[in-house]
């Protein structure tokens, strides 16, 4: 009586399917959102960061010139 019933024959149907995965552009969109929505919030701050850094290179530039102007000249 077992064999007849048909999830005992076929077993049950996959968790996912490939044909059926319509869900990555919902992933897009949350990635995106999840990678945006901090700049956009976070924005008046950035600035000020961005000058740190851009100093911050600036000072590391000026004390490997003199040693790059030693070796590449």
């Amino acid at each position: 009586m077992k064999n007849d019933n048909w999830p005992y024959k076929y077993g049950p149907p996959p968790d996912e399917l490939p044909e059926n995965d319509h869900g990555w552009p919902g992933s897009w969109l949350l990635l995106a959102f999840l990678l945006i929505a901090p700049l956009i919030y976070f924005g008046p701050q950035l600035g000020s960061v961005e000058a740190w850094i851009v100093d911050l290179y600036r000072t590391v530039e000026s004390w490997v010139a003199p040693i790059r102007e030693f070796v590449f000249s």
